[in-house]
């Protein structure tokens, strides 16, 4: 098996690398964008994704705040808990964890998402993310 997996509703998909995983997530050519249009990847992403679900979270970028449609900013303060982080990829990452039909894990043998520190207090070959951030 591969060192990250990652399922959404019935589709699994395996990758040896974060990069295959981002590349998946955000497209072949986003590695190739401006930090402005990344930021735009990410955000109508997390847009789409929160809307298809039908969720109750919040498009977070941590150093603006709240983003409202065509990303503007809504408000400086925001519930972590309901936020829907798109600093960097990473971030987007683990908090496409708090949708309910998307499950990521990770080798615990790899160090993608999580270090191997963060990994030492749990069994098995494999750690489920999503139950790492709640």
């Amino acid at each position: 098996m591969k060192n990250l997996i990652y399922i959404e509703q019935e589709q699994i998909n395996q990758f040896d690398t974060l990069q295959e995983l981002y590349e998946f997530i955000f497209g072949m050519k986003y590695f190739t964008f401006t930090e402005k249009e990344k930021f735009i990847r990410r955000y109508e992403i997390a847009f789409y994704k929160i809307k298809f679900y039908r969720l109750d979270l919040d498009i977070v970028h941590t150093k603006m705040g709240r983003l409202g449609e065509q990303y503007k900013i809504i408000d400086e303060k925001y519930n972590l808990e309901r936020a829907f982080i798109i600093d960097d990829e990473k971030q987007f990452v683990m908090s496409l964890c708090k949708i309910p039909n998307i499950t990521i894990l990770e080798s615990k043998s790899s160090n993608n998402l999580l270090t191997t520190k963060e990994k030492e207090k749990y069994k098995g070959n494999y750690i489920v993310i999503n139950e790492v951030i709640d």
